[in-house]
């Protein structure tokens, strides 16, 4: 059987406090499976592993948000902390690796899709009792955004033996029974619900929302259950079968993972063991300090058999000597009638020795409940306590009267310490401001050796020397815009100078000690410089310009004709020297040009002096003005011998000339005129406004032969002497063609005679009352083409 000895071993090695998930090769499986997993009251054998060896392995989870301080981690990518593994902080939204590995036909049975990427650890087994049950949590990144989609990862833990139901059970089942996956342990694709047995279930975030991508979420996983037990009935002393398996579902890309606790697979025995130590000063449960620690060993049996006394030898082994190194381990211990646990506590002795790391092997022989002895073995150890020492550490002071936190550190003994300052503090850490260079000490006490310890430390107080500037001597020059450079030489001070240039028409011109300048006119650059303390000094540069701003004047906005020309100009005062003159829209470079636009527009001009450093800019708009020319013609057309009316449209004119094409003028607003000759004529008008501006517009007139035609729209074709045909009256008429429809469109009626006549009948028939469609198309004397559509009434 599997003993307790080994547990124990595992137990000596130092625990690790760390904020982060470890991982580690492990050794092989059966390694892992016996040096890790297993714990009492267990047997096993047969152990193999089916998958790559990156995906199995050893994890260490103290501190944090896993559950578990550490066993084996099983995954369907890798172990590694490789970026894409299970190490945190949670910083992506989908890590994994794809091993491009086959899935588990059991596996997909249970996702109820094609799964990837197994891992398969399976042994068998011997459980001593009739429970075996082991601790796990399973972990995986296709939480959340993939909740109850076909990417439900899957896992089982299948055993097989005597008495399991249907010869195979799966054993990761919640404590209400229903079977753990992703779909069934979760609170939503959002976590917002609705919750699937999510009091089992820990949100881990999505890799990218606050706080979860931080530096204190410890595991990459997205969501992971809260610690569970895979428990099952077996028989004493038969031998069972365990496969625990872990596989993608749908695709390799994602990963999940199973963490399986330390020494937690094991089967009750009659009789459990542990112990706790008054000090943990080794960061070990298992080590004693020597002279300061005392152990308590607490010894717990089952309900069977309660109401008998039990009494368990021990025997004592190890390189500690009893008496000597500890004292007051009882020869046996004894359970009373009903009792079911009982403890004794020793002492490990200050011998004043430096002997090492001495053990103890506590050994107490029992029966389990297959009948073979199961002896529990406790190993415990004595190591020597290091003499007191203290050190004190502390920051220099970088500026008088900066506060300095002076912190006693503590070595050997045991805690608690107590600390004594010569300033009459009893912290470990004080805070002091010595106003000179000062002395401070202090005494600390272990409560183990009850050794006294002193260290001192001296706050050196910096002096420095005033804090002295010099600048670049001020500056004279006859042009503006000539560059500079302009610097703050400091001295004295504490160091690490700080700089602000500043003028009367900046407060920010930079914070170097060396700066450029081009100033327009005299300025005063001022600057301001800093020690690291607090410290300041000002000084100045006077940047002086001799000459005079440079000015100019422009010629006033004008109006004008388009076309006319105008004489536009500039006029400088100050600068230095003669002037320089340049109008871009000609090139020209005289103070004054001429120009005739005939849109308005505005003219620029660049002035610069003998300094050559700088421009001056100036513009001018000349507008141009004029009226708008517009008529129209009241009358569609237009015969000769008939007057004609013109209506004038112009817009912002006083007075106009029309020129009719006959050689006829006017001077009016809205003229008419007589044509006597038909044909084409041309009209002119131009229109003046009160400036004299002109616009002017021509537009073409046809002027036709005087023609007319009438139609009537009634005729009562009844035999009578009046109104018995339909007929038209014509003049200026060369040709015509009628045509006369009925109702449904029907022709009735077509002739080409200028003195057509219809009698209102239509295949010999008169026809029936009612109104019918002409259509009359003829040519004028002009020639010109027309036609007329309407309707005329036939009553009888």
């Amino acid at each position: 059987m599997r003993n307790l000895i080994i547990i124990l071993t595992l137990l000596l090695s130092p625990l690790i406090s760390v904020g982060q998930l470890v991982t580690s090769a492990g050794g092989s499986p059966a390694n892992l499976v016996q040096n890790v997993l297993l714990g009492s009251g267990v047997t096993v054998s047969n152990i193999s592993f089916n998958g790559s060896p990156a995906m199995i392995g050893q994890f260490d989870g103290t501190g944090t948000n896993i559950g578990l301080p550490s066993g084996i981690i099983m995954t369907t990518g890798t172990i590694y902390d490789t970026g894409d593994g299970p190490h945190g902080p949670n910083n992506q939204g989908g890590s994994g690796v794809d091993n491009g590995l086959p899935g588990f036909s059991l596996l997909t049975n249970i996702a109820g899709n094609q799964t990837y990427d197994a891992a398969i650890l399976e042994f068998d087994f011997v459980p001593y009792s009739d429970t075996v049950r082991f601790n796990y949590v399973f972990a995986s990144e296709e939480y959340m955004e993939y909740v109850g989609s076909s990417f439900n990862d899957a896992f089982a833990f299948f055993i097989s033996g005597p008495g399991i139901p249907g010869g195979i059970q799966n054993i990761a089942r919640l404590p209400n029974g229903n079977q753990v996956t992703i779909n069934n342990v979760n609170n939503g694709v959002n976590n917002a619900g609705p919750c699937q047995n999510c009091a089992y279930y820990n949100y881990n975030g999505t890799g990218s929302d606050a706080p979860y991508n931080s530096s204190t979420n410890y595991v990459q996983y997205d969501g992971f259950t809260k610690v569970l037990t895979a428990v099952s009935q077996v028989q004493c002393g038969q031998t069972y079968h365990l496969i625990i398996a872990i596989a993608d579902t749908g695709d390799g890309i994602l990963d999940s993972g199973i963490f399986l606790e330390a020494n937690s697979l094991s089967s009750k025995t009659p009789v459990e063991i542990t112990h706790s130590i008054s000090q943990n000063l080794f960061n070990n449960p298992n080590i004693m300090a020597e002279g300061c620690v005392s152990t308590t060993v607490t010894l717990e049996r089952g309900t069977n058999n309660l109401s008998a006394p039990l009494t368990i030898p021990i025997n004592l082994s190890g390189t500690a000597i009893e008496g000597v190194d500890y004292t007051n381990i009882p020869n046996s211990i004894t359970f009373p009638a009903g009792v079911q646990t009982v403890s004794f506590t020793f002492n490990a002795i200050q011998d004043g020795i430096a002997e090492g790391q001495e053990s103890v092997i506590l050994t107490f022989p029992i029966i389990d409940p297959c009948g073979n002895p199961s002896p529990l073995v406790l190993n415990l150890f004595i190591n020597d306590v290091e003499p007191v020492g203290v050190t004190i550490s502390g920051a220099p002071m970088e500026c008088p009267g900066d506060p300095v936190i002076l912190t006693a550190t503590p070595t050997g003994g045991a805690a608690p310490y107590t600390y004594l300052w010569n300033t009459g503090e009893t912290t470990q850490s004080i805070t002091v401001q010595p106003g000179s260079t000062a002395t401070f000490s202090v005494s600390v006490t272990d409560d183990c050796l009850n050794e006294t310890a002193t260290a001192s430390y001296q706050v050196v107080v910096p002096v420095f020397d005033p804090l002295v500037l010099s600048t670049t001597p001020d500056i004279t020059e006859i042009c503006p815009y000539i560059p500079a450079n302009i610097s703050a030489n400091p001295t004295g001070g504490s160091g690490n100078y700080t700089y602000q240039w500043s003028s009367q028409f900046s407060a920010n011109l930079g914070n170097t000690n060396q700066i450029t300048v081009t100033p327009s006119t005299t300025t005063l650059y001022t600057v301001v410089v800093s020690d690291n303390c607090g410290n300041s000094t000002t000084g100045t540069v006077l940047y002086t310009i001799t000459s005079p701003p440079l000015l100019i004047t422009m010629s006033p906005s004008v109006e004008i004709c388009p076309g006319d020309s105008v004489q536009i100009g500039v006029s400088a005062t100050g600068g230095f020297g003669q002037y320089f003159y340049l109008w871009p829209h000609s090139g020209e470079t005289t103070s004054s040009v001429w120009v005739n636009p005939y849109e308005t527009t505005t003219y620029e001009v660049i002035v610069s002096d003998e300094c050559q450093t700088f421009t001056v800019e100036g513009t001018t708009e000349i507008v141009v003005i004029r009226p708008t020319a517009n008529f129209t013609i009241t009358s569609e057309t237009v015969f000769n011998n008939v007057p004609i009316q013109f209506q004038n449209l112009s817009v912002d004119a006083i007075s106009y000339q029309w020129e009719f094409g006959d050689g006829g003028q006017s001077t009016i607003v809205h003229p008419s005129n007589i044509y006597s000759d038909p044909g084409f004529y041309t009209i002119t008008l131009i229109a003046t406004d009160e400036k004299g501006c002109t616009d002017t517009i021509s537009r073409p007139l046809e002027v036709e032969e005087e023609w007319y035609i009438y139609i009537p729209n009634t005729f009562t074709p009844d035999g009578d002497r009046f109104n018995n045909f339909f007929t038209a009256s014509t003049y200026g008429i060369q040709t015509i063609a009628v045509s006369i429809f009925n109702r449904w469109g029907q022709l009735v009626f077509t002739s080409q005679d200028l003195n057509f006549k219809w009698d209102g009948t239509f295949d010999g028939q008169v026809v029936i009352d009612g109104t019918y469609t002409y259509k009359v198309a003829f040519t004028t004397n002009s020639r010109r083409n027309r036609t007329l559509v309407g309707h005329v009434n036939v009553l009888k």
